[in-house]
């Protein structure tokens, strides 16, 4: 793996770190042998394609490097039924703990609420071992992340192999046209484009703009990051956005988290 600056290179050194205990506790034979006898995985790339309009990604977490505490007392599974009521076509879940308070547990109790109302669940996290993907399976997951910044081509080939072998879709995210080359490689179906750069953390709308140009039209494109409103989300699908990943918003609307998840997961671009 080569060198990753800036807080995503942290957030990836911890993470290394923390598998590793994960690896203590439950072993790759133990989890993958859980995964292999779990239930089938609902479609991503199904619950996005079918929907009219533009389809929302709803997810939860409790904190950010670029936001703080956004709610520390989250209830994953109320969460996750608020997001089904207003509509989500799926529901990301981070689970990454030192830099956004996360765990596997909250993926788990999301799942038992989101699978008998069809909504696939991604587990949202900074991938870089296949004991993730495994884990992720055996608690519930549906569909992966993949992030082009932290991972090697061949890594990014060999774990997109393992996640697609297991029946689950993966969501590829990349920042800039060099990290959308590498992503390419292989042929995704499902493309997120982050607004946000991850070594900076900065965001802006107008990187899903540029990038969307050059992602082929039979792909799903995916604008992660940014969107506050749905003037934000209207703007994507403009650009080409099939569907977006909305976190920071959501989280911050308080007692208006139902009717902002619901506004933006009605919108129609023509």
């Amino acid at each position: 793996m080569n060198e990753i600056p800036g807080i995503l290179g942290e957030i990836v050194a911890k993470r290394l770190g923390t598998i590793e205990q994960a690896k203590q506790l439950h072993s790759l034979e133990e989890v993958r042998s859980v995964a292999e006898n779990s239930e089938t995985p609902l479609s991503l790339q199904e619950s996005l394609r079918t929907r009219n309009g533009i389809s929302l990604i709803a997810e939860m977490k409790r904190s950010s490097p670029s936001a703080g505490s956004l709610d520390p007392d989250l209830d994953p599974a109320q969460r996750a039924a608020l997001y089904c009521d207003a509509g989500a076509a799926a529901i990301s879940v981070l689970t990454e703990r030192d830099y956004f308070s996360g765990s596997i547990e909250d993926l788990t109790a999301a799942t038992r609420i989101a699978r008998p109302s069809s909504v696939p669940i991604l587990r949202k996290d900074f991938i870089v071992d296949e004991y993730q993907i495994h884990e992720a399976r055996s608690a519930g997951a549906d569909c992966i992340l993949l992030i082009i910044a932290i991972l090697d081509p061949s890594q990014y080939a060999d774990l997109f192999a393992i996640s697609t072998s297991m029946g689950m879709d993966v969501l590829v995210e990349v920042f800039d046209e060099p990290e959308l080359d590498i992503a390419m490689e292989i042929e995704p179906p499902i493309i997120g484009v982050n607004n946000r750069n991850l070594k900076t953390l900065k965001t802006s709308l107008s990187v899903f703009e540029q990038l969307a140009k050059k992602i082929p039209s039979d792909r799903i494109k995916v604008a992660e990051s940014g969107m506050k409103n749905s003037t934000d989300v209207r703007r994507m699908g403009r650009a080409g956005a099939k569907a977006v990943l909305v976190g920071e918003s959501l989280m911050k609307a308080g007692g208006n988290v139902g009717n902002l998840a619901r506004e933006m997961a009605e919108i129609q671009v023509s």
